[in-house]
C-alpha cells in the first residue's frame, strides 16, 4: 500500500460519520441532554485527557489494560479519558465541593478504550450520562434507573431490559464459601464476560465443598422479579447477604412506584468492571445488540479519593449503540431536504435576499454559485437533494417542487 492510500485510512476502532448520520447523532445527543435537564441535571464538561493516577486505582486489571497512556512534556503520565464517572467525581470534590447537595450533574462526550480489532469494538465511544452525588439510599438509586428508562422510552425504545444487581452480593457469597482472593477475581471476570462455561470449569476445580460450588453456579440463574431475592438468600449462610439483598428489595419497591418495574430484571450475577462500585449496579439491553446500551451503579467511596467522602450513583448511555438500534427501528429524526435558491442573469441580489429571509425563518437553504437557466437550476437542485427550487430572474420568481420535478407555482 502506497503512502497516498495510507492517508485515506482511519485507525482501527474509529470511524467517520457522514452528513446525514452525523446530524442525527448530534440531534440524538441534544435530545438526551434535554431530558436530563427536565430531571434537574446540569451539564458539565471535562478534559479529554487527565492524569493517569486519577484512574488506575479504580479499574480492574481487565480494563486497566485498555487505557491509552502517553507522557506530557514533564514526563507525567496522562490517559485519554476511559470513563466519565472519575472526572465527574473530581469536579464534584473540587469545583462544586461547597455547593448544596445532592448535586445532579450530566455530561456527554467521548471515552477511549483499547480493544482488539478481532473483537470489532470501537475504541472511541460516545457516552451521555448523569451522576447524582451527595445522597444515599434507594430513592437515589431508583431515580437514576427511572431516568434511564425514561430516556430510552422517549427515544422510541419500548422493548428493553434494565438488569439490576448489587456489587456486594457475589463478593459476599464467595467470601462466605471460602474462595481465595485470586480465584474470586477470576470468577468475577467470568461473570462479567458471561463466560459460564469457563466459570463451571474453574469452580469445579476449586478446593471447596460441593455445596459451595453448587451455590456459586446457581448465581447465573438468579434472574427475574422480586422473588429471586429469597432464592439468593438461601445460597449464603444466614444473614450474610442481608445488606445487598435488602438494598435491592428497597430499590425495587421505589421503582414500582415509578411504574418502571416492567423494564427491570433482577440479576444477582451482574458484574461491572470498575472497582469503585459499592452498591447497586445495572445494565440496559435491547434486542438485536450484543452490547449494553447503558450501565451504571452506586459508588459511595470514590469521592474520598479527591476530598470529602460523599455517596453517589449514576449511569451512562452508549450513544453509538443507541444510534445503531434507533436506525434499525427508523426512530431517528428524519432529515429535512433543503431549499435550493437559483437565479438567472440580474437575479442574484433578489436570490440572496430571499435566501437570508428563509434562513431566518428556520429553513435550510442552498444558494447557487452562478447564474443559469431555470431548467439547469432544477437539474442541479435535484442532484443536491433539494426538495424545492426557488428561481429568481430579473423580473420574476418561480417555485418548483423537485421531488416530482413538477412546477408548483409562479409569481
Amino acid at each position: 500500500m502506497n503512502d497516498k492510500m495510507k492517508r485515506l485510512l482511519t485507525p482501527e476502532g474509529v470511524r467517520d460519520l457522514l452528513p446525514g448520520l452525523a446530524r442525527q447523532k448530534r440531534e440524538l445527543e441534544g435530545k438526551i441532554q434535554e431530558i436530563f435537564g427536565r430531571w434537574g441535571y446540569r451539564e458539565v464538561a471535562t478534559p479529554a485527557f487527565e492524569y493517569s493516577a486519577n484512574f488506575v486505582a479504580e479499574m480492574k486489571a481487565d480494563l486497566e489494560d485498555k487505557v491509552y497512556r502517553f507522557p506530557d512534556e514533564r514526563g507525567r503520565t496522562l490517559v485519554l479519558r476511559p470513563d466519565f464517572t472519575l472526572p465527574l467525581a473530581r469536579v464534584a470534590a473540587t469545583h462544586l465541593a461547597g455547593g448544596p447537595k445532592p448535586l445532579r450533574l450530566c455530561y456527554g462526550g467521548s471515552i477511549y478504550r483499547y480493544a482488539s480489532s478481532q473483537q470489532g469494538k470501537q475504541r472511541e465511544q460516545t457516552q451521555a450520562g448523569v451522576e447524582l452525588i451527595g445522597i444515599a439510599g434507594a430513592g437515589a438509586d431508583a431515580e437514576v434507573m427511572a431516568l434511564a428508562a425514561d430516556v430510552l422510552q422517549e427515544l422510541g425504545l419500548q422493548e428493553f431490559t434494565l438488569c439490576l444487581g448489587h456489587a456486594g452480593f457475589l463478593e459476599t457469597l464467595l467470601n462466605a464459601h471460602g474462595v481465595e482472593a485470586e480465584d474470586r477475581e477470576n470468577i468475577i471476570v467470568y461473570f462479567n464476560k458471561k463466560d459460564f462455561v469457563s466459570l463451571k470449569e474453574m469452580v469445579g476445580s476449586l478446593d471447596i465443598s460441593q455445596e459451595a460450588k453448587d451455590a456459586i453456579l446457581r448465581v447465573p440463574h438468579l434472574r427475574g422479579g422480586k422473588e429471586v431475592l429469597e432464592a439468593a438468600a438461601a445460597l449464603v449462610p444466614a444473614g450474610e447477604a442481608a445488606g445487598p439483598l435488602a438494598v435491592l428489595e428497597e430499590a425495587w419497591d421505589v421503582l414500582e412506584d415509578y411504574g418502571v418495574t416492567r423494564f427491570i430484571t433482577l440479576d444477582l450475577g451482574l458484574v461491572r468492571m470498575m472497582d469503585y462500585y459499592t452498591g447497586i449496579v445495572f445494565e440496559g439491553y435491547t434486542g438485536g445488540l450484543g452490547y449494553p446500551i447503558c450501565g451504571g451503579g452506586r459508588y459511595d467511596q470514590l469521592l474520598e479519593n479527591f476530598g470529602p467522602e460523599l455517596p453517589a450513583v449514576g449511569f451512562a448511555l452508549n450513544i453509538d449503540h443507541l444510534l445503531t438500534k434507533l436506525q434499525r427501528l427508523k426512530k431517528l429524526a428524519p432529515q429535512n431536504r433543503p431549499v435550493f435558491v437559483g437565479y438567472g442573469e440580474d437575479g442574484r441580489a433578489a436570490a440572496l435576499l430571499a435566501a437570508q429571509r428563509l434562513r431566518q425563518a428556520g429553513d435550510e437553504v442552498l444558494v447557487d454559485m452562478a447564474p443559469r437557466s431555470a431548467e439547469e437550476a432544477k437539474e442541479l437542485g435535484l442532484k443536491l437533494g433539494a426538495a424545492q427550487l426557488i428561481y429568481h430572474s430579473a423580473d420574476n420568481t418561480e417555485t418548483f417542487r423537485l421531488a416530482d420535478e413538477g412546477r408548483n407555482a409562479g409569481c
